[in-house]
C-alpha cells in the first residue's frame, strides 16, 4: 500500500519509481516466485467520512481487497493459505497497514512490513477532532451551494485547501481502541525506517521561526532543557536548531517507534520481527541523504540505478531480504538489525552498531517524556509543515 500522507497518492505501483516488475522478476529468477497485488482506496476526505455514517473507510476498502486476494488469488496461480499473506506497506501505507494487523476484527495476512511508518506516525484521534473538521468543510461547502453528500469532487477539495486542512487521519473506533497497548496479530512482522525520514518536514521548518520553534518546545515539556541540549536546538543558532527540530519529530514519529515495535516482540520473546534501517543515500544526490522513500528506489529497482554501483548493491540486498520474508522465511537471525548502506555495504548489527546508526541517547529521552508528549511536541512543530515536495 503506497504512501501519501492518507491525502494522495505518492509512489503506487503505477509509478516508474515502484513497478513492481523488476521485483517479481528477482522473486522468479532466485525460484522464489510470487505475486504483488497492488490496489486502490479511497483517500482524503472521501476515505474521512461525511460524519453521517461509517468513518474510516480507507480501512475498509483495504480488508475488501485482502478479502479478495484471500478468495481470489488461486486462480492467479497464487496460494490463498493466510500464512502465504503479506501485507507491506509504507509511509501513510504502513500506518495503514498497522492498524489492519492491531485491529480487533482481525487480519488475513500472518505477515507484515511496515516501512517508514507505523500508526505512531498518525495516530487515531477522536471522534470529536474528525467531528469539528466535517463541521468546518460543510460550513465551506454550504457557502458554495454543496453538501458534503452532493458535491462535486472539485468542490470538496477546494473547500479542503480553503478550510487550510492539509493532512488527514484515522479516527477513533472500537477495533482500535487501545491500539499502543496490542500486539499486532501476525506471525512475523518487518520494520524499517530510513536515516532521514524527517525530509518531508524540510522546506517548512526551514522556514519556521527560530523562536516559534523554541516557544512551542518550552511550552510543551518539562524536558525541554535536556531535549535542547541533546538534540543541539539553541535559541542564537538557527541552522542547528531547524537541524534539531528535523532530527527530534524524525526520532519521535520514526526511528524509535520501529525501534519499539521490535523490542516489545523480542520482549515477548517472538523470535520472527525483523528490523532493518536503510542507511544509502539518494542515488543521484548524496547530498540529500537516505530521504523518505528512497529505499523505494532500491527495493523496486523500477528506476535503472546501474550508474550508482553501491545503490546497485543495496537494491539487490534489499529484493534478496524481503522476497525471503515475503516468502515466509528469516532474511536475517531475528536478535540482529539489518543495515542497508551507506557505500553498498550490508550488515547486521548489534546493539553497539544500532546506536552508531541511530540517536539512541535521544531515544531514553523522548521514552522518559511518554509516548503522548512527544507525539504531541512534534505534531505541533511539525503541523502544516509538511510537504512531499521536499
Amino acid at each position: 500500500m503506497p504512501g501519501g500522507s492518507q491525502s494522495v497518492t505518492f509512489a503506487s505501483a503505477a509509478s516508474p519509481a515502484c513497478d513492481p516488475t523488476h521485483l517479481v522478476q528477482h522473486a522468479a529468477s532466485v525460484k522464489k516466485p510470487m505475486i504483488l497485488v497492488s490496489f486502490n482506496y479511497r483517500l482524503n476526505i472521501f476515505a474521512f467520512g461525511d460524519g453521517t455514517a461509517e468513518r474510516n473507510l480507507a480501512l475498509k476498502d483495504q480488508g475488501l481487497a485482502l478479502e479478495w486476494v484471500s478468495k481470489n488469488i488461486a486462480d492467479f496461480g497464487g496460494d490463498p493459505r493466510q500464512d502465504r499473506i503479506t501485507l507491506a506497506g509504507e509511509s501513510a501505507g504502513a500506518v495503514y497497514a498497522h492498524a489492519l494487523v492491531l485491529h480487533t476484527r482481525g487480519c488475513p495476512a500472518k505477515r507484515a512490513f511496515l516501512a517508514s511508518g507505523s500508526l505512531h506516525l498518525s495516530p487515531p484521534q477522536d471522534t470529536d477532532a474528525g467531528d469539528k473538521l466535517i463541521s468546518r468543510l460543510s460550513d465551506e461547502l454550504t457557502s458554495r451551494g454543496h453538501t458534503l453528500q452532493d458535491g462535486p469532487a472539485e468542490s470538496l477539495v477546494q473547500a479542503l485547501v480553503d478550510c487550510g486542512i492539509v493532512s488527514l487521519w484515522l479516527q477513533q473506533e472500537p477495533g482500535l481502541q487501545d491500539w499502543q497497548d496490542r500486539t499486532e496479530q501476525v506471525e512475523a512482522l518487518m520494520v524499517s525506517d530510513v536515516e532521514y525520514e524527517s525530509a518531508i518536514w524540510r522546506n517548512g521548518i526551514e522556514a519556521m521561526d527560530a523562536n516559534e520553534a523554541i516557544s512551542i518546545i518550552r511550552n510543551g515539556s518539562e524536558h525541554s532543557e535536556e531535549l535542547e541540549k541533546l538534540y543541539h536546538i539553541h535559541p542564537n543558532r538557527p541552522a542547528s536548531l531547524k537541524y534539531g527540530v528535523l532530527d527530534f519529530i524524525n526520532d519521535a514519529r520514526f526511528a524509535l517507534p520501529a525501534f519499539e515495535i521490535s523490542e516489545r516482540w523480542r520482549r515477548g520473546g517472538r523470535e520472527d520481527i525483523f528490523q532493518f534501517i536503510v542507511d544509502e543515500p539518494n542515488p543521484w544526490q548524496a547530498s540529500s541523504r537516505a530521504h523518505h522513500a528512497v529505499d523505494l528506489l532500491f527495493l523496486f529497482g523500477g528506476i535503472d540505478l546501474s550508474f550508482n554501483r553501491s545503490a546497485t548493491a543495496v537494491g539487490f540486498e534489499l529484493r534478496e531480504a524481503w522476497i525471503e520474508f515475503a516468502r515466509g522465511g528469516k532474511p536475517w537471525p531475528g536478535s540482529s538489525i539489518r543495515a542497508f548502506g551507506p557505500h553498498g555495504r550490508c550488515e547486521d548489527l548489534d546493539p553497539e552498531g544500532y546506536a552508531g546508526r541511530r540517536r539512541v541517547r535521544c531515544f531514553e529521552l523522548l521514552r522518559r517524556m511518554g509516548a503522548p508528549q512527544y507525539r504531541a511536541l512534534s505534531g505541533k512543530l511539525g503541523a502544516g509543515r509538511l510537504s512531499l515536495l521536499n
